[in-house]
């Protein structure tokens, strides 16, 4: 079999910030053949990141740079090479331009299509509104006139935070399913340590964006004996650079811009606490989370629609540098506790494990194509 992907961004901003995962397009080897359609004028070597689609055939067609302006141009180079290609389903990674290509490519050509939503994208709109006003206007047109429309037109929707939900169902009367990003929770749980890092050790991965509140745990720093590493790269990131410095605060807190995927595990296994006062508006359950959680580490956090239900495997947080400051100096005071946070994280880990997300995913691509071949 064969497969279509028009993901979120081009291959190669995968490749730089290290997260080319295994199997990330191809669950359980099921295709032959993965084509991915990048745009962009210039993408990475296939064999640089072969692994996102297992033991298939790697194709990228770079198709150039492709928007709302002129995507009714360019749509027909693009059913044409889709159309050569002719795989049996068409997947897309967000419900924007990307997504509204292969959504009228695979009615066009009458293939099945499947979109999955990784973030909540009407309060991405309403954040925009506030920074980049033609960003905003650019978004509100997608809002009447590309996100109906890939909705409208998917055989099948997922998502992977309950707080997506609603977006879907205002464009559409088919409920998403929800299916987590998926981590290797072996992986993380039996990493070495590394052993040089300054200790104890608070872990926070993420984008150095607004949403992920990194000012949150800079300012927190101050009342914790404690480091803190942060890994993450993003606007904010000279921004944050220069609070750590005017805080005095650059012997005891880091940042690293990026890790390769291989190695975060190490990371998460070699820190204390896992700490992320992120918005849980934009976010349910974000990816590090779950990682810090199949790593064995207690994770400090803002309660959201998603997490909520993890109960004691978390220790939640109000989202105000008090709440985290009590919260975190609580776990490294109280043993019992660290234990017990990091046991039931581990068990509730499973949740989003790989196996069985991968064999949930491979079912729907079955099911798309059963369904066609009727």
């Amino acid at each position: 079999m064969k497969i279509c992907i028009f993901p979120n961004d081009p291959i190669i901003a995968y490749y730089e910030k290290g997260e080319i995962k295994e199997r990330y397009f191809n669950p359980e080897n099921i295709f032959d053949e993965v084509h991915i359609i990048s745009f962009t004028d210039k993408e990475i070597e296939e064999s640089k990141v072969q692994k996102i689609a297992g033991r298939a055939k790697l194709i990228i067609h770079t198709v150039g740079k492709i928007n709302i302006k002129n995507r009714k141009k360019e749509i027909f180079k693009i059913i044409n090479l889709v159309r050569e290609i002719s795989p049996q389903v068409i997947r897309s990674y967000n419900p924007l331009v990307a997504g509204w290509c292969a959504a009228y490519t695979a009615k066009e050509l009458k293939i099945p299509f499947y979109v999955s939503l990784h973030t909540q994208y009407d309060y991405n709109r309403r954040l925009i509104r506030k920074k980049n006003l033609k960003r905003f206007f650019v978004l509100k047109y997608s809002e009447k006139f590309i996100e109906p429309y890939v909705l409208q037109n998917a055989d099948k929707i997922s998502i992977v935070y309950k707080i997506i939900e609603p977006y879907v169902l205002k464009y559409t009367s088919t409920k998403p399913e929800l299916l987590y990003n998926k981590v290797n929770c072996k992986k993380f749980f039996n990493s070495k340590i590394i052993e040089n890092l300054s200790k104890p050790l608070i872990l926070s991965v993420g984008n150095l964006i607004e949403g992920k509140n990194h000012r949150l745990l800079i300012q927190a720093m101050k009342k914790i004996n404690a480091n803190l590493l942060i890994i993450g790269n993003g606007e904010l990131y000279y921004e944050l650079i220069n609070e750590i410095k005017s805080n005095n605060l650059e012997n005891k807190i880091f940042i690293i811009k990026s890790v390769p995927y291989e190695e975060i595990p190490k990371y998460y296994k070699s820190a204390d606490i896992f700490a992320l006062p992120y918005d849980t508006n934009q976010e349910g359950l974000p990816m590090p989370i779950m990682e810090a959680m199949s790593a064995g580490i207690p994770v400090v956090i803002p309660k959201s629609m998603d997490s909520e239900k993890l109960g004691d495997a978390i220790q939640f947080s109000e989202r105000n540098v008090n709440s985290f400051c009590q919260k975190i100096n609580q776990l490294f005071n109280d043993d019992k506790l660290r234990l017990k946070c990091s046991s039931r994280g581990l068990e509730e880990a499973q949740n989003f494990n790989v196996d069985k997300l991968e064999k949930r995913e491979a079912e729907i691509y079955k099911e798309l194509v059963k369904n066609e071949t009727k």
